[in-house]
Order: structure tokens, then C-alpha cells, then sequence
């Protein structure tokens, strides 16, 4: 009996098990004899077949295809991971140049906050006599501020956006308070009032000086330094405490706290008495103090409206729906000067005086419809005769509709906070040989209030607005907006 291969393997349990058939065990043995490979299985129980036997599986197309995608995939996944640590050391490298140079921008901050702190003795001393080193310092400290903030992080950005101020100092009205107080030191004029905010002005500078050295130090401790955040809420505080200082100092030469803004239901009282208006129609929205200090925009629809100075209740400028461009017949000049002096009454009371000055139609007016016509006036304020003197010819502007006489638009006089006082200003001549000098009314920036001055005959004095007191024959200084 001859067995195959295969079938002498399959038999291998049961030769074991002795359970085979004598004639099958026989021909089992007999293969056995003549073949190694089965021979060996038996006594081992491992199959051994010649290579060239075995026959290897054939690979399906689909399994090279995910072999394939999964070396494309590894390749994108080593890319990925290189890109990422080229961009995280990017942004790491531009990070630390970043916190460098605001490192350096602290401590120039630093250093001008430092030259700051004894700058204000300039004021007292007499042997001083111009504030130029005074007002470069200003400069300097404008310039290092502007560095401070170019190199912010988004963190220390957001929270600047945040503070009421910005971080934003008007050097311009500091170096106004600073001129104002050594004019009036050194004419005698120093009173409770110079003395409280020269020293006030002193202390907040040296109290900024030390929050300003707590972040220097911390911006040079080493490497926690890169984490350190500028703590700029508590820088902003320095800025609030100046820029209101400076402002009730140079406007009203009053201190802070003795200027109270006006309630919104009182601004919107004003407005509404002044506009003939329902004060629920009116609605209120208060200006960034960096922008203008304590000034409220209210809008009355349809985007028409104007601003409103909430110390004084003054309301500033003013934009009306007069309705649409037509071309009607327009009113005559005397209808329209009527017409513009009831309004003067609205915007100031009765109490004060007006000289009305035509303009012509269309003053300042780039508007080329050929509908578009109103009527323009200047409102010079008079005071017995005297003039009130602003400079740079900015006054007092109304333009009326000339179809109907409504009022257009208006413009109160940026340089003067109010008239209201403009009828107290003491027009007693004390100083001699002045009768024949033109004398005007002024605004001024040395009191804070109206005086009554006259000009020099002199081309320096008159190109410098340089005025002398009609009063005391010091010189005068007029206030000028810096905005």
C-alpha cells in the first residue's frame, strides 16, 4: 500500500494512539522508511518541507495601496513635526526679542520718569529762565511711552485698551501748567491753589516713579523676567491723576476735585431746553477722556446731534435736520439775523451780549448742490463795549437754512470752556498811560478766568498773543485748547 505525504501526516494521531489498522500501520512503517521528512515529523511533530515546496500567499493590491498611504501618512506626520518646531522656535526667538526690547523700552521709561522728579523745582527757581529743558523732558517722555507701548504683548495691549487713559499723557496741557505756574511765581500771583497742585503734580510723578521701578526690577530678574506682565492698570492711574490735574488747572485753575462734572439728566435737561426737545429722544454716549476731557456726544436721530461740555453745560457744536434741499425762495438778511440771534439766547441766555457778524451763504461750505444755501454768522461776544478775544480767529459759528431760517449747524468757541462769567470780568483801568491802548477782553490761562487786557504796539508781542493786564500791567497769558 503506498500513502502520500499528507496522508501519512493526518494518520500521525492515531499512530500514536496505536489505533491503526495492522495492514495501515504497515504501510505507514514501510513510508516512513523512505521518507525523512515524514519520518522526522513523527519522532519531532514539526512539519519540514523544501522551500521550493511552499508556495507564498499572493499580497492583495489593496494591502500595497494602505502600505503606501501609511508611508505618505508617516512622511506628512515628520514633516508636520519639523514645520511645528521651525514655527514654535519662530514665535519663541520673536517672542524674546520682543520682551527685550520692551526691557529696554522700561528702562528708558524708567530713566524719564527719573529726570521727571526734580524737573518741577525749574518752576520755583528764579535763575531759570525759559522751560525748555522742562518741555523737552515732555518730549522725551512722550517718545519713550510710545516705545513702551510698540512693544507690548496682547496681554499687556488688551489690558491697556482697557484703562480709561490708554497710558496717554497731553504733554501739551502738562507743559501749559508748568508755563502758567512759573509766570505766576514770578509775578507774585502764587496762591493755596499753585501750592496744592505743584505739589500734587510732584507726588504723582514720584509715585509713578516707584510702581514704574517695581516693574524695572522685575523686567531684570532673569529668565522669569520673559513671563513677567506689565502691571498696566496700575500704571494708567498715573495718567488719570495728571491729565485731570492739568486739565481743571490750566482751564479753570482749579484742582480736580473742585470740578464736578454735570449728571447725564442734567446734560440731557440742557439739551433739551436748548434744542426744544423731548430729553427721552436725546441719547447720551460719553467721549474717551484721551480724545476730550468730560465731553459727551448726544445724538437726536437720524445721526444729527453734537457734543456737550458736562463741567460747564455748554453745548459745543451742534448738526440739525433742517429738511431736504429744495429750491424755495430763501429769506431775507434781517429775517436770518433775527432768526440766529434767538438762537444765541438759546445756546447762552439773554444775559449776554453779541455783536452778529454775517459770513455771507455757505461759510466754510464745500458743498457743490447748487440747492444748498444757508446763511453764516460769527457771534463775537461784547462786554460793554469790549471785545472778547480768542485766538486764531476760531468763534463762535451758526449757519441758518436759508429757505426756512432753521438752524443748521453750530459752533461754540473751543477756546473759552463758557460766557456764562463773561459779564463779572473787572473792566477797572489801574495801570497808567493805557487809555489810548485798543483793549480787548481774554480768556485767560493765568486765572482761569475773563480779563480785561491790552496788546503791546509791539511785533513780537502781538505774534506771540503777549497781553498785558489792564489791571495790574503783568503780563497775560491766553488760553489756548490743546485740543
Amino acid at each position: 500500500m503506498m500513502l502520500k505525504h499528507d496522508v501519512v501526516q493526518d494518520l500521525y494521531p492515531l499512530y500514536v494512539e496505536n489505533d491503526l489498522s495492522p495492514s495501515v500501520k504497515k504501510a505507514v512503517d514501510e513510508h516512513l522508511t523512505e521518507c525523512k521528512a515524514c519520518k522526522n515529523f513523527y519522532e519531532t511533530g514539526e512539519k519540514s518541507f523544501p522551500i521550493s515546496e511552499i508556495e507564498e500567499p499572493a499580497a492583495p493590491q489593496s494591502l500595497d495601496e494602505k502600505i503606501v498611504l501609511r508611508m505618505k501618512l508617516n512622511r506628512v506626520r515628520i514633516i508636520s513635526v519639523v514645520l511645528a518646531s521651525i514655527i514654535f522656535t519662530m514665535v519663541f526667538t520673536d517672542y524674546i526679542n520682543e520682551r527685550e526690547q520692551l526691557f529696554m523700552a522700561v528702562d528708558e521709561y524708567y530713566a524719564s520718569i527719573d529726570h521727571f522728579t526734580g524737573a518741577f523745582e525749574m518752576i520755583k527757581n528764579t535763575e531759570q529762565i525759559t522751560l525748555d529743558p522742562f518741555q523737552q523732558l515732555s518730549h522725551d517722555f512722550f517718545e519713550t511711552n510710545a516705545k513702551l507701548e510698540e512693544h507690548m504683548n496682547n496681554i499687556e495691549q488688551k489690558s491697556k485698551n482697557s484703562t480709561e487713559f490708554s497710558l496717554s499723557l497731553d504733554t501739551q496741557r502738562l507743559n501749559s501748567m508748568a508755563e502758567v505756574m512759573k509766570i505766576r511765581y514770578e509775578q507774585g500771583r502764587w496762591s493755596e491753589t499753585d501750592e496744592e497742585a505743584f505739589n500734587a503734580i510732584k507726588e504723582y510723578f514720584s509715585e509713578h516713579h516707584e510702581i514704574v521701578g517695581e516693574q524695572y526690577s522685575k523686567t531684570h530678574h532673569g529668565y522669569s523676567s520673559y513671563l513677567h506682565i506689565l502691571d498696566v492698570k496700575k500704571m494708567d492711574k498715573f495718567y488719570q491723576k495728571v491729565n485731570t490735574l492739568t486739565y481743571s488747572y490750566t482751564r479753570f485753575h482749579k484742582m480736580p476735585d473742585q470740578v464736578k462734572p454735570m449728571a447725564e439728566s442734567a446734560l440731557k435737561s440742557r439739551i433739551a431746553n436748548v434744542l426744544d426737545l423731548d430729553p427721552k429722544d436725546i441719547k447720551l454716549k460719553k467721549e474717551s477722556p484721551v480724545n476730550d476731557m468730560y465731553v459727551y456726544h448726544f445724538d437726536i436721530g437720524n445721526g444729527y446731534g453734537g457734543a456737550i461740555d458736562a463741567i460747564t453745560g455748554q453745548v459745543t457744536n451742534y448738526m440739525g435736520n433742517t429738511g431736504p434741499l429744495s429750491d424755495d425762495s430763501i429769506i431775507d438778511q434781517k429775517e436770518a439775523e433775527t432768526k440766529a440771534k434767538f438762537y444765541l439766547e438759546r445756546f447762552y441766555g439773554k444775559d449776554i451780549n453779541f455783536e452778529l457778524v454775517p459770513l455771507g451763504f455757505n461759510f466754510n461750505s464745500f458743498s457743490n448742490d447748487s440747492r444748498y444755501k444757508v446763511y453764516s454768522f460769527k457771534a463775537v461776544p461784547k462786554v460793554k463795549g469790549y471785545t472778547l478775544y480768542t485766538p486764531l480767529e476760531t468763534e463762535t459759528i451758526l449757519h441758518l437754512n436759508a429757505r426756512n431760517g432753521e438752524l443748521e449747524s453750530f459752533d461754540h468757541n473751543r477756546h473759552v470752556p463758557s460766557f456764562e462769567k463773561l459779564d463779572q470780568v473787572d473792566l477797572t483801568v489801574s495801570s497808567g498811560n493805557i487809555e489810548d491802548q485798543q483793549k480787548v477782553v481774554i480768556y485767560s490761562a493765568l486765572t482761569g478766568n475773563f480779563e480785561l487786557v491790552y496788546m503791546k504796539p509791539d511785533l513780537e508781542y502781538f505774534q506771540e498773543d503777549k497781553f498785558i493786564s489792564a489791571q495790574t500791567g503783568l503780563e497775560e497769558k491766553i488760553y489756548i485748547d490743546s485740543f
